[in-house]
């Protein structure tokens, strides 16, 4: 039977597609963004008809005071204008770092009336933009009082959301300008150093177009290692088939992990992906890399796990720490061309000798120690330098430890190498514990999972690969080939407990999907599949997984997905 729909269902509903699409223009706008002032063109621009607002005012905050910077309003506001800091309402929301919804301004004792009662605005939200410190404020206003729509606040908050990552952006290439010229000053009298910049600079642009030219193929490469890995775990964890062909499928799934590696090392400087911070058990993760470790190294390699029972977890990047693991364990293997011994520790490092810079806290100590060629003072010295390496060009690119050196600090830790000409080299990787968390736990991930997952993606073979891994948990799962048809099967009636979507996919991509069901369905999990890194869409707090993964990796990040919702 046919459903019918009002005229007034039909604006709204266009009225609310008209509005999305302004805020995928304005999110795509912000990733040229390279200013504040492009910033809040942008946000002027499109601000008022994203909120369904009579009005938006744009507010900086500048010695102690609210500067009403830029609006766009049915008739004038306070464009040019400051007021204090403690008794404005954009000051407010920046100070407490949160929106501020007020239904009747003249009603609400917050509000300085008399700076409202010129105007129009009978009712407005406030919304601060910037982490975790807020740079700048965003008002909507309205001639009429009443609670604004919940739509329209979600709206200007995911707006928000991508300003702060354009401010950032802003900030970092400001701060590259800065030293660029600061470098530039110095000419004359550092010319060595300069030419070793401009080096550097001529790399990073190989591997920018590195990155660009591989992406594509990674993602189809990753799109064709999925199916393949999946259907090898399948087999390896169901065990029914003979000892012969077990083998066979643990040689072609190392061969698969390998292929993964590769092409993660492709395009680990060419488009990296925000880190997703989470409780991770040091020696949960430890044992679980220990056979990828031993292949890794090779049989002339004695490998030792000495990490301690009942550490805290550590605030880290699950798949990237394993990542800095393997590039460490690779290093001290290649110091070892003769045979030697890989060492892997871990403990508290409470009363522990901290490096200088590392910040107070509690932290975990992370000891990689082999007892290969080591390294002299010169070495040393220039080790965790970009494209620096001692290896030949076709053994080394020079960025492994600065990858690992990148990693500890973008997570508040710290990287300390020390190393003797033949005594060997001993890395510590400090890392935060976890606070006011725990990490997932083996008996949350073993029980009996309920509910429906919908799985969206574009690619048959890989949609269907992944599905029946996902069946294998124990879930029904519904398939779809586009964002559009699951939000279809949504429509008609599918309360999935999950969604697990691609990326990039014709249409609506996944990163897009994902922003709509965080405002329409914030109950529903969302969890995206990524075949190359580089998602620039996507909050940070969207639990992702990458292309290729095992079943080990699926599972987990559903659990992650689903305990997010439920926090």
């Amino acid at each position: 039977m046919e459903r019918s729909v009002s005229g007034d269902d039909f604006t709204a509903h266009r009225m609310s597609a008209e509005r999305w699409s302004l805020l995928t223009t304005a999110i795509e706008q912000f990733g040229s963004a390279r200013t504040l002032d492009k910033v809040i063109d942008i946000l002027r621009s499109t601000a008022r008809r994203i909120a369904g607002a009579d009005g938006i005012a744009i507010v900086l905050p500048e010695n102690g005071q609210c500067h009403y910077l830029a609006e766009d309003a049915m008739s004038p506001l306070w464009a040019g204008l400051r007021f204090p800091l403690h008794s404005c309402i954009s000051g407010m929301a920046m100070t407490q770092r949160q929106s501020i919804v007020i239904p009747d301004v003249m009603a609400d004792s917050r509000v300085p009336h008399a700076a409202y009662e010129p105007t129009f605005v009978r009712s407005m939200v406030m919304v601060p933009i910037g982490s975790p410190d807020s740079v700048a404020a965003i008002g909507a206003y309205w001639s009429t009082t009443g609670n604004p729509d919940p739509n329209a606040i979600a709206l200007l908050e995911a707006l928000s959301r991508a300003a702060t990552t354009a401010l950032e952006n802003g900030r970092l290439l400001a701060s590259l300008e800065q030293l660029n010229n600061a470098l530039e000053s110095r000419v004359v009298e550092r010319t060595a150093e300069l030419e070793r910049t401009q080096e550097i600079a001529r790399q990073a642009q190989k591997m920018e177009v590195v990155g660009k030219l591989t992406g594509n193929v990674a993602h189809d490469f990753n799109n064709l290692l999925t199916p393949i890995m999946g259907s090898l775990d399948l087999l390896l964890l169901k065990r029914v088939a003979t000892d012969n062909v077990l083998r066979s499928a643990t040689v072609a799934m190392d061969a698969a992990e390998r292929a993964k590696l590769l092409i993660q090392r492709l395009l680990a400087f060419a488009r990296r992906q925000p880190l997703i911070p989470k409780p991770v058990d040091i020696l949960e993760l430890s044992l679980g890399m220990k056979d990828l470790l031993i292949s890794s190294l090779g049989a002339r390699i004695t490998l030792t796990l000495d990490v301690a029972h009942g550490l805290p977890s550590a605030r880290a990047d699950r798949h990237q720490l394993e990542l800095a693991l393997l590039n460490l364990a690779v290093n001290a293997r290649d110091a070892m061309p003769d045979g030697g011994s890989l060492t892997i520790a871990a403990s508290d490092g409470d009363g522990q000798e901290r490096p200088a810079n590392l910040p107070q806290g509690a932290y975990l100590r992370i000891s990689i120690r082999d007892n290969g060629m080591g390294m002299d003072e010169t070495v040393l010295a220039q080790a965790v330098e970009p494209f620096f390496t001692t290896k030949g060009a076709e053994h080394g690119t020079g960025l492994g430890l600065s990858m690992v050196d990148g990693l500890a600090a973008q997570l508040g830790g710290a990287l300390q190498i020390f190393s003797t000409p033949g005594a060997g080299t001993e890395i510590l990787l400090w890392l935060p514990v976890a606070q006011n968390a725990a990490a997932i736990d083996e008996a949350r991930l073993n029980d009996p999972p309920k509910g429906t997952i919908l799985v969206i993606d574009d690619e048959p073979v890989v949609r269907s690969g992944t599905a029946e891994m996902i069946a294998a948990m124990g879930y029904d799962v519904v398939e779809a080939a586009s964002a559009r048809e699951g939000l279809d099967l949504i429509d008609d009636g599918l309360d999935p407990t999950v969604v697990v979507t691609d990326h990039v996919m014709p249409g609506m991509t996944g990163a897009e999907l994902a922003l709509r069901l965080r405002v329409e369905r914030p109950r529903t999990a969302v969890m995206i599949i990524s075949g190359y890194q580089g998602i620039d869409l996507i909050a940070p707090d969207v639990v992702r997984l990458s292309k290729p993964f095992r079943q080990i990796h699926l599972t987990a990040s559903i659990a992650a997905a689903r305990q997010q919702v439920a926090a």
